[in-house]
């Protein structure tokens, strides 16, 4: 559908296209990113995603490894490099939250982030917070991610 072309016909074992004009072409290349967490769906993600996106609701830290072991063995199966699929954590909770995972003071978010990013293998972070989300997302934005991007690239060049 992004194509030069005047119109596009397409025939697949479950859809048919015939005569659907493409476009417009995007201006720049169009990722697929997946969150999924199943071991043929992260197979999937190794073979031919640009991206991993899961949550960590349901992709606890203590589960990580063994997903991102199952994409790299894809990758590798399928002569891709692992390090060239991005890795994005969704991540929720409350700054200065009750306690737990991503529910505590800015210190322990700045440590938790860092750990997922040093340690456990995720590259990237989008918050979600659980209440109030303008002021969170503004601590988040303020507080946070300065500090984890200096922790990180500190600990990754030491």
């Amino acid at each position: 559908m992004w194509s030069d072309e005047r119109s596009v016909r397409f025939e697949g074992r479950h859809y048919r296209l015939a005569g659907v004009k493409p476009g417009p072409r995007p201006v720049h290349d169009m990722g697929i990113w997946l969150g999924v967490g199943r071991k043929r769906t992260l197979g999937l993600v190794g073979r031919a995603a640009d991206g991993w996106v899961p949550s960590s609701g349901w992709a606890t830290p203590d589960k990580l490894a063994d997903m991102h072991a199952r994409i790299d063995e894809a990758a590798v199966t399928a002569g891709r490099d692992p390090a060239q699929i991005r890795r994005v954590y969704n991540v929720w909770g409350l700054i200065d939250g009750p306690g737990g995972f991503l529910n505590g003071s800015a210190r322990q978010w700045v440590d938790e982030l860092t750990e997922l990013a040093v340690y456990r293998g995720m590259d990237t972070f989008v918050f979600g917070p659980s209440a109030d989300p303008v002021p969170q997302s503004q601590r988040f934005a303020n507080e946070i991610a300065p500090v984890v991007r200096q922790q990180v690239a500190q600990q990754r060049h030491d």
